[in-house]
């Protein structure tokens, strides 16, 4: 069954940003993908000098300093609007406490080329489509529940994949404050007034599908420790199964034993056939 488009098929795929500009900085290393699909989207936004923290196997592993360098991060996942030659990003999730305004921008198109200027703010940012981004393009939203936490708290997430690319993103178990930056709430927590690591469990994991070094490759994530680890295991894989309203997955992770239920976007099918064979099939 064919998607429903709501965005205009040239934004589907898969984009790798070369180069913001602003009033206050020039950005041309930062390691940036917008995955777009035909009505969701993800996008993770890591600065180049983050450490990789390859010693780390858990947030656990982390001191409240490199917490803080893990909160210069960014990223969010939500729904795509596009009127004209404006594009609207609402954000459903967000590293950080909500913004104040819209995020919106003017796109030129140029070939396989982005050229997005700000609507709210000034800034220019241009894009590229990574090759091997066209094709199959599809979303999943899921609810994500970690079995050994009470009481239960459920994890909202959206699951895009665009040709050989895809983006998982899953929320922290509490809302941000509004009034706050990620790096103050750090910088001004204490232990009794706030578990750091549940501040920081917020999971954006870009990576490949099938052209990767394994199957399902996380190439860049939020959680450092998740890159080189596939998105999840074969057995992971496997373990998914039809249920009413969408498929169901358990995984034993860094994190606990997790529920997560996967439901399709209808913007990509409403036949479950769909869920369970481009989620069980890695």
């Amino acid at each position: 069954m064919s998607a429903v488009l709501t965005v205009p098929e040239h934004y589907v795929g898969a984009w790798q940003r070369k180069h913001l500009e602003t009033e206050d900085e020039i950005d041309n290393s930062s390691h940036v993908y917008w995955l777009q699909s035909a009505v969701l989207h993800a996008d993770i936004r890591i600065p180049a000098d983050r450490p990789a923290f390859k010693d780390k196997k858990s947030l656990h592993d982390f001191s409240r300093d490199e917490l803080t360098l893990l909160a210069r991060q960014k990223g969010f996942a939500g729904e795509t609007i596009v009127a004209g030659n404006s594009c609207q990003w609402l954000r459903h999730i967000d590293y950080h406490p909500p913004r104040d305004r819209q995020d919106m921008g003017y796109m030129t198109f140029t070939g396989n080329r982005i050229l997005e200027t700000g609507a709210a703010t000034n800034y220019a940012e241009i894009w590229e489509r990574l090759p091997d981004s066209l094709g199959d393009n599809y979303a999943f939203r899921f609810e994500e529940t970690n079995l050994e936490r009470s009481p239960a708290q459920p994890q909202t997430g959206i699951l895009v994949v665009t040709g050989d690319y895809f983006i998982f993103a899953r929320d922290r178990v509490s809302a941000l404050p509004t009034s706050a930056t990620l790096d103050r709430i750090l910088s001004e927590a204490t232990p009794d007034q706030l578990n750091l690591y549940e501040l920081m469990d917020f999971e954006i994991s870009f990576g490949r599908v099938a052209k990767g070094n394994i199957p399902w490759e996380i190439q860049l994530s939020t959680l450092p420790f998740r890159e080189g680890e596939p998105l999840f295991t074969e057995s992971t894989w496997a373990a998914i199964v039809q249920a009413k309203n969408g498929c169901i997955q358990h995984e034993h992770a860094w994190n606990g034993v997790l529920s997560r239920r996967w439901i399709v976007d209808p913007s990509c099918s409403s036949d479950q056939q769909f869920c369970t064979t481009n989620l069980a099939t890695p």
